[in-house]
């Protein structure tokens, strides 16, 4: 085993610091020792893909609606409620975000696919991935087997990883048609045997998602490529 050191990649950005999937959130993380960031996307209503985690808008907004049926227009007007951040900011969209981070550090998107035709969201995906030329700076992770592995089928140059929280007979089995280049398994899965199963199949691991200090310093010395954590370094 080598002797590198994993990418520290902001989980939503640093959402204790501003609201969660933020511009603002993800520029406070790099400021505060983050050197990769991890943010949600999915499409909303009209068409637009944004920077949200939740299928619905109620935890931030007390609104009993999908994202998927609010268009871009109303979802810009929302204002995050005041937690003491020291930093407002509002929803994004994608191509918000990556006019911003452009040849910066590694991106993460988590895609999220609830209630979403496939191939639309993929297209809107990797056409606005394109349209900056930021294909290498991106992988694109995602739970949904079914949509990964339509979206390398389809877009065969777009980096994928595989999100799951055990590696089961059905994952496994996922995996092989999918042929995604790295999995994201959840921390407790992390041993000696799964670095080696890893390796053995050519797989990138980025590490989801570390909370507690202690296991960040003990995750934080194995040899794989990112973790995935809300602790930063400064």
């Amino acid at each position: 085993m080598d002797d590198r050191k994993p990418l520290i990649i902001a989980h939503r950005g640093a959402h204790f610091l501003a609201p969660e999937n933020t511009i603002a959130a993800c520029h406070l993380a790099l400021e505060n020792g983050a050197n990769a960031l991890e943010v949600d996307v999915r499409l909303c209503g009209s068409g637009e893909i944004v920077l949200f985690h939740d299928n619905f808008l109620w935890h931030h907004f007390h609104r009993l609606q999908p994202v998927i049926a609010a268009d871009w227009h109303e979802l810009k007007q929302m204002r995050f409620p005041s937690q003491n951040f020291i930093q407002d900011d509002r929803i994004c969209t994608l191509d918000e975000f990556l006019q911003e981070f452009k040849g910066t550090v590694p991106l993460n998107l988590d895609v999220k696919t609830f209630m979403t035709d496939y191939s639309k969201l993929a297209k809107a995906l990797v056409e606005t991935v394109k349209k900056y030329d930021v294909m290498e700076q991106v992988w694109f992770s995602a739970f949904n087997p079914l949509f990964l592995f339509y979206l390398k089928k389809k877009y065969p140059e777009a980096r994928i990883g595989y999100l799951f929280r055990n590696l089961s007979r059905m994952h496994r089995t996922f995996d092989l048609a999918i042929q995604a280049e790295a999995w994201h398994p959840h921390h407790h899965l992390i041993d000696q045997r799964f670095l080696e199963l890893a390796r053995k199949h050519g797989k990138e691991l980025y590490v989801w998602t570390i909370t507690e200090p202690e296991r960040y310093k003990e995750l934080v010395q194995l040899p794989f490529e990112g973790l995935i954590t809300d602790i930063l370094l400064k």
